[in-house]
């Protein structure tokens, strides 16, 4: 179980595999390795990358605009975007959006998300665009704490807070990690350089419809 912030506290530390782009036991922990629902959009990913990013399939006959997305446009995707086993609890927008090219005429844009309610700043995402539609996170399981997202042309790359496995969740030990997205036309985000960190419990996330 979460404790009432919500902050997963290490249980084990067992790689997840995970969708777009993841010990000392504690009381407070919480378990988040199911399955997303099968009547929500179900992000794509490979199983064998951590660094996998979970893509959100588009609409039928949809087109990316050149465009980036409104405020109002980004709200909609974190509300939407939920913890899969506590729906009540969703996301919301953390400091500015990231812009870059797509290399092709179009805008691509990252925004960092936060798990709310929280009391603690801790679970969070990175939700991509490419114009106004939607293109998933960097991953379907929480990163404890992302401190910078930079854009480039045709990549973002996210800064994440590292923890060591018997880290308390306040003090992470370990230097940050650097892990580049680069914009690949029709293949979408694909991960380049470091590895993804991950602690304690992977929280998994679905898409509501």
């Amino acid at each position: 179980m979460f404790t009432a912030d919500r902050t997963p506290r290490p249980r084990a530390f067992v790689p997840v595999a995970t969708a777009l782009i993841a010990g000392v036991a504690l009381t407070g922990c919480k378990s988040s390795d199911t399955a997303s629902s099968a009547s929500s959009p179900s992000p794509k990913a490979s199983a064998a990358s951590p660094n996998a990013v979970a893509t959100v399939p588009a609409a039928p006959g949809s087109a990316p605009a050149s465009g980036a997305p409104d405020q109002a446009t980004i709200q909609s995707a974190m509300t939407r975007t939920v913890e899969a086993e506590d729906p009540t609890t969703h996301f919301a927008p953390v400091g500015s959006p990231a812009t870059a090219s797509d290399r092709n005429g179009g805008t691509l844009t990252a925004v960092i998300g936060q798990r709310t309610p929280s009391a603690d700043g801790k679970g969070q995402l990175v939700f991509f665009w490419q114009g106004n539609r939607f293109l998933g996170w960097d991953a379907e399981t929480e990163a404890m704490s992302i401190t910078k997202v930079a854009g480039g042309n045709g990549y973002f790359t996210v800064t994440y807070v590292h923890y060591a496995a018997q880290d308390p969740a306040c003090c992470a030990s370990l230097p940050p990690v650097d892990v580049t997205y680069v914009w690949q036309d029709n293949d979408g985000f694909v991960p380049s350089g470091g590895t993804r960190p991950t602690y304690g419990s992977q929280v998994r996330v679905k898409l509501n419809p």
